[in-house]
């Protein structure tokens, strides 16, 4: 579900006493949003997940499209077999000559493997052929948002977040109405409920593996 934007904007202005828009501009609160919306994504990359065909290029190394943040899954081929993920180390321990493998063989990608030290880039095994194509999930920044009866693609459970994220910017910027304080109270708050919701989304997970 879809967040209203001039939603986000009203209880903001509640809290900075600025119904007008005056001390901060609405154009100063839609790029703290935006950077707001890009922000959770990053942390929580479930936040946005996009499932989309991904072509795949010659070879193991494969990329996200542009504006991909984190790969999620890889489901399976298009057409055909489910992909399953593996640990790269324990291909390279079992077929260390894997990478240069020829792609002429490939009929099907089996495996995928992905490290969240690369975020944006996998790999697939067998080597791919250009022009393969694969089903995928990864995560996306919602597009930016410039008006205020804009709806800003991300669920109504990070509202909270999203307030206190531009808070947090409003009262840290260099002006008479700044709070240090303030500012860094309200980016406490927009870092913990993304570790609750985290912590809630892993508990659920775990429960819903164990049924």
């Amino acid at each position: 579900m879809s967040i209203l934007v001039s939603d986000i904007f009203r209880r903001a202005a509640i809290v900075l006493n600025d119904d007008e828009y005056v001390r901060w501009t609405q154009d100063e609160l839609f790029l703290w949003l935006n950077d707001a919306a890009g922000e959770i994504v990053i942390r929580r990359p479930a936040a946005r997940s996009i499932t989309s065909d991904l072509p795949l290029i010659e070879g193991p190394l494969q990329h996200l499209p542009e504006g991909g943040i984190q790969l999620l899954d890889v489901v399976r081929n298009k057409p055909g077999r489910p992909i399953g993920r593996i640990k790269r180390l324990l291909l390279d321990a079992q077929f260390p000559d894997w990478y240069d493998l020829p792609t002429s063989r490939t009929k099907a990608i089996k495996h995928y493997s992905f490290e969240d030290v690369a975020p944006t880039q996998f790999y697939v095994y067998p080597p791919a052929k250009a022009g393969m194509v694969v089903e995928g999930q990864y995560s996306e920044a919602p597009p930016a948002v410039s008006d205020p009866a804009d709806m800003l693609d991300l669920d109504r459970a990070f509202v909270g977040p999203l307030v206190s994220y531009i808070l947090y910017r409003a009262l840290a910027k260099d002006s008479e109405y700044a709070n240090g304080a303030l500012s860094a109270a309200h980016f406490q708050a927009f870092n913990e409920a993304l570790v609750a919701q985290n912590q809630v989304s892993a508990l659920e997970t775990g429960k819903a593996g164990s049924a």
